[in-house]
């Protein structure tokens, strides 16, 4: 069955990438340029299909080798750009074709129809918005911000008045945060003079190379925090390499990665990290560890801030009487308008929800999964500042 959508889903792909070949050949030659004899015409479709099939060509590539190179990772990065023009092309053109069907029914005055016909200028004014987008996209993506919150915990936590939180999530070390990324990152966590910092999954992904791992390991090292760094799984950790060796990396740069297990500290507060299933559920670890299960010896009187990934499972940390869970994973849609759609999936899919004395909140994230680009949200660290003992 999972074969038979993957064969589903390439063959709508290739399809509709066909469609969009088609209409940027068409605005090609709006401006002049023939492409129309069968030399060029084959050179055309030959560097189209290279690109468009350059994701699935550098997945298909790692399968094999198992090892990082440059056509691995060039193929991964033009495919990821264009995933992010598949997408607004596919969302854009259909639209701009019913738009000319409707025009062509309508009896418009001749004049009009050809000041029409002069602006859309064979697709090519259709093509400039989408890469005005992207370009907009792209830069977005690349400037952080850091998001503030406040919350208030009706606990004592030891001598502690407040704790200074700093959250990331979906990092997504790879195609758009490299080396360079990694480094201003962690400058950005330092300036925000942490207690403690959290990661809460999807800091690696597919698209993460062994020496992008031992970058991050030896960058991770410079994080400063008084109460230390801790982490935990996302979906796409299952799919960076071997798990085993995907944790070491983070406890050899000093961060304690958990597992479905609770930690005291500072003999003040509780911070529990959750396993993720992987992705669709398939990883190997969907049989995770129920909060109650990993609560059995904790003090729930002092606060207790869970790490889950995704944002669900709230009716479990509710009853636990959970203070506080941080989470990310959905990017809060990432391109316009996925943010409209993920709202629609989860109860808070971005931003802070209160229900009595239970708080969430869930990040966009610092990084994107695919294209490099953010058309419907921000990329962002988090910082939380707690009070304790207040309602």
């Amino acid at each position: 069955m999972t074969i038979l959508i993957v064969l589903v889903v390439l063959m709508a792909f290739v399809l509709l990438s066909y469609y969009i070949g088609r209409k940027v050949k068409f605005a090609i030659e709006g401006i002049g340029i023939d492409i129309n004899d069968r030399i060029k015409h084959i050179v055309y479709w030959i560097i189209y299909w290279s690109i468009a099939l350059s994701f699935i060509f550098s997945n298909i590539l790692r399968g094999i080798s198992s090892t990082d190179n440059f056509i691995t990772e060039t193929s991964k990065i033009i495919g990821a750009i264009y995933l992010g023009f598949f997408f607004y092309s596919i969302l854009i053109l259909p639209l701009v074709d019913l738009l000319k069907f409707i025009i062509k029914k309508i009896n418009f005055k001749i004049t009009i129809k050809k000041r029409l016909k002069k602006i859309y200028c064979n697709g090519i004014s259709v093509f400039i918005t989408i890469l005005i987008i992207l370009t907009f996209g792209a830069w977005n993506c690349q400037h952080k911000v850091v998001t503030n919150y406040k919350v208030n915990i009706n606990k004592n936590a030891g001598s502690l008045n407040s704790l200074n939180v700093v959250m990331l999530s979906d990092v997504h070390i790879g195609i758009g945060v490299r080396k360079n990324g990694i480094s201003q990152m962690v400058n950005s966590i330092n300036a925000l003079k942490p207690d403690v910092v959290v990661f809460c999954g999807d800091i690696f992904d597919d698209s993460t190379t062994t020496e992008l791992k031992e970058y991050s390991r030896d960058e991770f090292k410079n994080i400063k925090s008084k109460y230390g760094v801790y982490a935990i799984t996302g979906n796409h950790e299952y799919g960076a390499g071997n798990l085993t060796d995907t944790i070491t990396y983070f406890e050899d740069a000093n961060i304690k990665y958990l597992q479905d297990q609770s930690i005291k500290i500072a003999d003040s507060f509780y911070i529990i990290g959750r396993s993720d299933q992987g992705q669709g559920g398939n990883s190997g670890h969907n049989n995770t560890a129920p909060l109650n299960e990993i609560l059995k010896d904790t003090d729930k009187s002092l606060p207790m801030i869970v790490l889950n990934h995704r944002p669900d499972k709230l009716e479990e940390a509710e009853a636990e009487n959970i203070d506080l869970q941080l989470s990310g994973h959905t990017h809060k849609g990432q391109l316009f308008p996925g943010n409209l759609i993920i709202n629609a999936i989860y109860e808070d899919a971005y931003g802070l929800l209160k229900k009595d004395n239970f708080n969430l909140i869930v990040s966009s994230g610092y990084g994107t999964w695919g294209p490099p680009i953010r058309t419907g949200s921000n990329s962002e660290i988090v910082k939380i500042t707690i009070n304790f003992n207040k309602p």
